[in-house]
């Protein structure tokens, strides 16, 4: 009998590990395919504020004025993702060096100071806690603060169902909560990684890209509404300081709905991560994009970016439909500095 029961519970245990495995290969194969490397993400360091920040700290922002000249106008502190950071090895390339750029070009002078705050894999909860953190630390505030959303606060939400959701947010979640779950919890590094397994990771992927998002749950409605406070909370804080908050809702390939040179179209549709088996993640990815953009729509901060792109003449997209090459940023910065001049130089 008693080696019958230790043969169960043997097999139990090889097939929960061999579950662990499998769920293992499908989450890397998917990263490789999608990111182009097998681990999702960044390296990163803990941070008590922002919860984690790169490693490298932050990304050097190329065209601002040197040091000894007098302090410009404008303090402009720029947030987001990888988008904002930038998904290109050249400092001078991201979407803060190229506005700077502009900025502080020969026929303006040195206007602005451009900081390039951006965060591999933020969205606008990670965004919130990170400006804390630097208005805290950070001797001279800001003039503008600027968030650059819409594609991080889409595919979390997606994936965790939560208005709670951002990269890492199961890992993190099972490691403070974990303990006191149940008598299994005493054993806290082993119960932790059973709620932060990949077998969750592969089911919270599956809900991401299997099961569609439905504007009626009430967890839909608590993320769109927490959102707003959230940006309003922002603003807030940013008047409290003297500063102007814009939030610059980002263009997404996906949810373009403006006319573009079919030339250009086509292009792009060769390369770009496309066909059936995508549709569930596209179709959950602009109900929650288009949702939270019409609640912001009438707040004076809102500057709607969605369709800015479609002038395009070459193609801007990276494959994933989101990040963007040196054109798109360019272009993006270009924009920027159009409502800069518009919204807080007049």
């Amino acid at each position: 009998m008693r080696r019958q029961i230790f043969r169960v519970l043997k097999w139990m245990v090889m097939g929960l590990v061999g579950v662990e495995v499998l769920c293992f290969a499908v989450i890397s194969v998917s990263n490789y395919l999608i990111y182009g490397k097998v681990r999702e993400g960044s390296t990163v360091r803990y941070d008590p504020y922002a919860l984690f920040l790169h490693r490298e700290g932050v990304r050097r922002t190329a065209h601002n004025p040197a040091p000894s000249v007098k302090t410009p106008a404008l303090r402009i502190w720029m947030f987001g993702g990888s988008t904002m950071r930038g998904s290109t090895d050249y400092d001078d390339r991201t979407i803060p060096s190229y506005l700077a750029g502009i900025l502080n070009g020969p026929e303006r002078g040195s206007q602005a100071t451009v900081v390039n705050y951006g965060e591999n894999s933020f969205n606008s909860l990670l965004e919130t806690k990170y400006l804390q953190k630097l208005l805290i630390e950070t001797a001279q505030p800001p003039t503008v603060i600027i968030f650059y959303d819409g594609a991080n606060d889409s595919a979390y939400f997606a994936q965790y169902r939560t208005p709670d959701g951002h990269h890492g947010y199961r890992r993190v979640r099972a490691l403070i909560e974990s303990y006191p779950r149940s008598l299994f919890g005493l054993f806290k590094p082993l119960n932790a990684a059973l709620y932060a397994s990949f077998s969750k990771e592969v089911y919270d992927k599956l809900r991401q890209t299997a099961m569609p998002v439905r504007r009626e749950d009430p967890e839909f409605q608590a993320m769109l509404a927490l959102s707003v406070k959230r940006y309003d909370y922002v603003n807030k804080i940013a008047g409290c300081y003297g500063a102007q908050f814009l939030l610059c809702w980002q263009p997404i390939w996906w949810v373009e709905t403006g006319e573009v040179a079919p030339a250009v179209r086509e292009k792009e549709r060769k390369y770009l991560l496309g066909g059936e088996r995508f549709a569930v993640v596209r179709q959950n990815f602009a109900v929650t994009y288009r949702a939270l953009a019409e609640r912001l729509k009438d707040k004076p901060y809102f500057v709607d970016f969605q369709e800015v792109l479609c002038r395009r003449r070459e193609p801007v997209y990276q494959p994933d439909g989101v990040h963007l090459n040196d054109a798109g940023r360019k272009l993006i910065a270009q924009e920027m500095s159009r409502v800069l001049w518009e919204r807080v130089r007049r």
